[in-house]
């Protein structure tokens, strides 16, 4: 019981079901038309909160939603004694909280989304937060680019993309954006925080690119999103790719995640923003949009409780997409859990290994690490960092990373 995941589900899944109830009924007070909405989503909220709590069984998830097939055949398969909130695995558990979280919402007139959406005030004031190094970014991809040499502009962005995975809400106090700029998070100091490095065989796989298209599984949406979207534009500029494909979330999860909404309002934020080099460079990846050199997309399997090496067999249709680049990057904790299924392997187990069978095409995990599913690295260097108290908590909150790259 002194598991990380057990720590979670005891006490941070609670207090983020019940945030979620004090911001709802907030919004019923200030606007009153909302109320009657507002006091059934936190009855149920508060009932989902008290069945985890006691441990209670999962539910059906009822209703006509496109992924009720995926999520209630999941939930039938769990054996008999590991099918409650302290039973199931736990990044089923993760799932499952945040689909029940949005169909309470659902169930309802006015608060259904894509026009509500109860992370939504917490996304745009992330990105607002970040618009000042956001700036220093666009200004060093707009004008230094050209002048890079193009293995040196990837693996500024890769890097880039990678320790801006340590900008989500859950975390974001400890983040201190106003030094993130494609500087400090490239320089050389911090690859001794890099535990599994595959950074100079991504790069080269890339700059071996006849063509065809690249896809980035998205991750948090604000600082993060704006810097994998700068790595998907130095793709363009330094590769022959055609096209880099945004993989989104269909429904609000896990608090910060990509939705098709808050692609909009990165666009919209930089146009409208006074700082020259943001304007510019939103209304470049709008044209990039209209041109189709850069391409957005969602589906329900990735807000399904599964796994990647069942995607082939859950969801052929998505896989078969995923085969068709020539390249995939996923961002994130969680998209790193799915892709080792959320296995405590051996540290020093193969990326390939872990990744049982699923291999579509090339791929790269760009993950701070979060949570202790990690493989690929040494297992000495592990154990010494989770023997020191200090270390052991920075290895939870994103100070440490991988790139993990099934690349040859």
């Amino acid at each position: 019981k002194d598991t990380f995941c057990y720590l979670s589900i005891r006490d941070r899944h609670p207090v983020t079901i019940t945030k979620i109830i004090d911001q709802t009924f907030k919004l019923g007070c200030s606007k009153p038309d909302l109320e009657e909405d507002t006091k059934a989503v936190a009855a149920k909220l508060s009932r989902l909160k008290n069945r985890l709590q006691t441990d209670k069984e999962l539910e059906l998830i009822e209703g006509e939603a496109e992924d009720l097939s995926i999520w209630n055949n999941a939930i039938k398969h769990l054996q008999d004694g590991s099918n409650t909130w302290f039973t199931a695995p736990w990044l089923f558990i993760e799932c499952y909280m945040y689909r029940a979280i949005h169909h309470a919402f659902q169930d309802t007139t006015s608060l259904k989304y894509p026009n509500y959406d109860t992370f939504r005030d917490e996304k745009c004031k992330g990105l607002e937060d970040s618009l000042g190094s956001m700036s220093k970014i666009a200004t060093l991809l707009l004008n230094q680019s050209a002048d890079k040499p193009a293995d040196k502009l990837l693996a500024d962005f890769i890097k880039l993309s990678l320790w801006g995975n340590r900008a989500d809400l859950s975390i974001l106090k400890h983040f201190n954006l106003d030094i993130a700029d494609v500087n400090d998070a490239t320089k050389e100091d911090d690859d001794e925080m890099i535990l599994s490095n595959h950074l100079d065989k991504v790069v080269k796989h890339l700059l071996g690119l006849q063509g065809g298209k690249v896809s980035i599984i998205l991750d948090n949406s604000g600082y993060e999103l704006f810097g994998d979207m700068c790595l998907a534009e130095a793709i363009l500029r330094a590769t022959r790719a055609t096209s880099v494909t945004f993989h989104m979330k269909c429904i609000p999860w896990f608090g910060s995640d990509v939705t098709d909404y808050d692609m909009k309002f990165m666009l919209d934020s930089l146009k409208g923003s006074k700082d020259t080099s943001l304007i510019e460079l939103g209304n470049l990846w709008e044209s990039r949009f209209k041109e189709n050199k850069f391409l957005k997309t969602d589906h329900v399997f990735w807000t399904s409780p599964h796994g990647f090496c069942e995607m082939k067999s859950v969801c052929p249709d998505l896989y078969s997409e995923l085969s068709e680049a020539e390249f995939l990057f996923f961002k994130g904790d969680l998209n790193y859990r799915k892709l080792v299924n959320d296995r405590m392997w051996p540290y020093d187990t193969s990326f390939t290994t872990s990744l049982e069978g699923f291999s579509p095409t090339r791929l790269c995990a760009l993950r701070t690490i979060k949570s202790d599913s990690i493989v690929d690295c040494e297992t000495t260097r592990v154990e010494k960092i989770l023997e020191d108290d200090k270390d052991k908590d920075k290895l939870f909150c994103g100070a440490y990373a991988l790139i993990s790259s099934n690349t040859a």
